[in-house]
């Protein structure tokens, strides 16, 4: 059977169930025990009192301060989480981020030397930490909240130095101020106060909130911004960002070949996308009515031309993908709404761009739920990913892109070029999120491709470490991006501001053919599963590979291969048993195994190292009649396990340090492995989700949707795909595309 015949495989879901699985306990040594650590954190704790009894009274609303907590790396498991010792001395966690420490003892022979752990933001009464201080020696094993004392690596208060960052020059700057709020409105007018008084003007109509955490503009002599740092909830002041600088491009080729639009509507009129961009040029405008409608926000202000040039080119990117000189430019899959975020005074001194552009954007969205199906984002701070710290735009966004009802792409920034030994070179938000797709640059669109030297890298933050999350052609000095000008000819321009759209339309091409069968959570992990990637590619350049662009082969298996989609929700508290579907007919030589898994997770921005509120724990079992002896002499219930979804497997490098647990937080997964056909029996995957909520335990978890692509290839077996077919010819159904449409690649 010809390739263009062999559709993937849906509703995977049919063949899995739900199990019981008893997971393996077990008590920790601790680093210290009770004497030692009562000690410890006696004394810690009467300097780290000292220094808040100096606090002013204004910089301290309803009497609270806040200090940092420093947990041991062994003990960072939500089920860890000290919330037993906060509750008895009268402390709440307002945040946390993470910290790399060398803990003074490990309570195991075998560690590193470092470990990556988390400091905790408590916040309570200024006489609740003194009475904590006053107290602690006397504690006995059985006080409440002191077997947790052993837990903790270190006591501090939360000195205002350590919270700026990037601090300006300028006579007078506006600094961009995070205060912890959990909701709390008088922390934010106390706050708002102490600035006035302290001599800075808190921008209050720019006010953002995002779960735990207030963003505010303030306008103070630099000079100033420690005083300002010492309120108590504030939780970093920085530097405000500025917008990524749009023009010139980051490289331009030669403008002026000829471009014939095509004449037809777009293959599906029902499919909407939205672009949030510079806008468009009046005579392009008319051009691409048949698809695109310009959005103008309401009190934006005049449209500047080099921002529409911008628009136009990641517009054209969507719609056509790159576009060259005598080649008829591909139909479009979808109509676009193009949303004009940014006017003239975007980018000309403007202290409040970095609110007013993310406000355009979100309204918009929030206005509009539901309509759209796919999302780009080429636009955002000129910031490198903290891993400390979330930004407004980050946050904001992957708030609103949970659950994945949509397919959001976004640019991954052009400073990868910038200096590697800061840091400077990583990717921007937000295509830090964790429910985007975020997408750097290849350098060229047919084999041999590497990153784009201008494109941003990874690693992101963990969770969401895998970032970008892959490339598509973006262009380079061998060759550059064909895009639409306003004069309506041809132009060649390179940046990821053109790959994220373009990855883009690889969406859209499954959307077209196949429709609603496969949710937009599946297609982004079928993207990510069908990302290619070659030995010598690093993925903290190329993520999980370069976005295939062939629309046949997104949706189109070989005859030696079989790809399953699995979709639906995971439950709570139980594990999801799902088969790989193996034929009925033996195989023969090596079978490769591949597996995406994804989920779209809230988030809390005030705990980046505990960012997602769910992640996943998958266990990989490949003959179903192997089991393991326990050490009593008895079987195990179930099949004997093996590595698929480890960190060794995922990112190799052992230099990359992540917390203890912190893969299991990871919310896509991609691996694969090969076997000998004789070793496979009955193989399946046990997937469970785990969920928390600010680092704790949830109080009442939900089921979650997730995605899972499952691919099973045999060289040696040529019709495997059609044995496939006929073992499950009444579970798995062929997901046969709706409409075929013809776009012209890059290929």
């Amino acid at each position: 059977m010809a390739r263009e015949h062999n559709f993937l495989l849906g509703q995977g879901e049919r063949l899995a169930q739900k199990v019981t699985i008893k997971k393996a306990g077990g008590t920790k040594n601790p680093p210290y025990d009770f004497p030692t650590a009562k000690a410890r954190i006696a004394d810690r704790l009467q300097t780290a009192e000292a220094e808040i009894a100096k606090l002013p009274e204004d910089a301290c609303p309803r009497g609270e301060a806040v200090a940092v907590v420093t947990l041991h790396p062994r003990y960072l498991s939500k089920s860890d989480f000290p919330s037993e010792l906060f509750s008895a001395v009268g402390l709440r966690a307002v945040g946390s981020r993470s910290r790399t420490v060398k803990p003074e003892q490990w309570g195991v022979q075998k560690h590193g030397e470092f470990g990556v752990t988390e400091d905790i933001f408590v916040a309570g009464a200024k006489t609740a930490f003194e009475r904590w201080a006053n107290t602690v020696r006397r504690w006995r094993p059985d006080t409440r909240g002191a077997d947790d004392l052993s837990h903790i690596e270190d006591l501090t208060a939360f000195e205002a130095k350590t919270k700026l960052r990037s601090i300006p020059d300028d006579d007078r700057t506006v600094l961009e101020v995070v205060l912890h709020n959990s909701g709390a409105e008088d922390v934010v007018l106390a706050f708002i106060q102490y600035a006035q008084a302290h001599g800075a003007e808190p921008l209050i109509a720019r006010r953002r909130d995002v779960r735990g955490l207030t963003f505010m503009p303030v306008r103070v002599d630099p000079k100033k911004a420690e005083e300002i740092a010492r309120f108590s909830f504030v939780r970093v002041a920085r530097g405000m960002p500025s917008l990524r600088p749009f023009r010139p491009s980051v490289l331009r080729g030669v403008s002026g070949f000829a471009v014939t639009l095509p004449t037809e509507g777009p293959v599906d009129a029902k499919m909407r996308a939205v672009i949030f961009d510079g806008g468009l040029p009046a005579q392009a405008q008319a051009a691409l009515k048949p698809w695109v409608n310009l959005i103008v926000p309401p009190g934006i202000g005049k449209a500047a031309p080099a921002f529409e040039e911008h628009g136009l080119g990641v517009t054209t990117a969507f719609l056509f993908g790159p576009l060259r000189s005598g080649q008829t430019p591909a139909v479009p899959l979808c109509t676009v709404d193009h949303v004009r975020v940014l006017d003239e005074k975007t980018g000309a001194g403007n202290d409040t761009d970095y609110f007013d552009v993310l406000d355009r954007i979100v309204d918009h969205l929030d206005r509009n739920l539901g309509l759209y199906t796919l999302v780009n984002v080429s636009l955002g701070p000129a910031l490198a990913v903290d891993d400390d710290e979330v930004t407004l735009w980050t946050a904001a966004l992957d708030k609103r892109f949970a659950h994945g009802r949509c397919v959001a792409t976004v640019a991954a920034g052009n400073d990868g070029e910038r200096d590697p030994a800061a840091k400077l070179n990583r990717i921007q938000p937000p295509a830090d999120g964790v429910n985007v797709l975020s997408v750097g640059a290849a350098d060229r669109s047919a084999s041999g491709w590497q990153r784009a030297s201008y494109s941003c890298v990874g690693p992101g933050r963990c969770p969401g470490v895998v970032k970008p999350d892959g490339i598509a052609f973006g262009g380079s000095p061998f060759e550059h991006f064909g895009v639409l000008t306003p004069t309506l000819v041809g132009g060649q321009e390179s940046g990821t501001s053109y790959a994220a759209p373009y990855a883009l339309r690889s969406a859209a091409a499954v959307r077209a053919q196949l429709g609603q069968r496969l949710s937009p959570l599946a297609i982004r992990a079928l993207l990510i599963h069908r990302a290619e990637i070659e030995d010598g590619h690093d993925w903290k350049e190329v993520g999980w590979g370069r976005i295939e662009s062939d629309p046949l082969r997104l949706i189109t298996c070989d005859d030696d291969e079989a790809l399953v989609v699995f979709q639906g929700q995971l439950p709570v508290g139980e594990h999801l048993r799902a088969p790989i579907p193996m034929p009925q007919t033996p195989l023969t030589g090596e079978v490769t195994v591949s597996a995406t898994l994804v989920i779209a997770p809230e988030v809390d921005p005030e705990h980046p190292s505990a960012y997602t509120r769910s992640g996943l724990e998958v266990t990989f079992r490949p003959h179903s009649g192997k089991y393991s002896k326990r050490s009593d002499g008895t079987m195990t219930t179930h099949a004997k396990t093996r590595a698929f979804f480890s960190e060794s497997l995922l990112y190799g490098e052992p230099e990359l340090v992540l917390r203890e647990d912190g893969h299991k937080w990871e919310p896509c997964l991609r691996s694969q492995a090969t076997f000998r056909a004789r070793s496979l029996s009955a193989p399946l995957f046990d997937i469970y989700y785990h969920h928390r909520e600010s680092g704790m335990k949830a109080t009442a978890p939900q089921p979650i949707p997730y995605a899972f692509v499952v691919g099973l290839k045999a060289p040696k077996v040529t019709d495997l795909y059609d044995r496939v077919v006929r073992t499950y010819a009444n579970v798995l159904v062929p997901i046969q595309p709706q409409t075929r449409i013809q776009v012209r690649t890059s290929r």
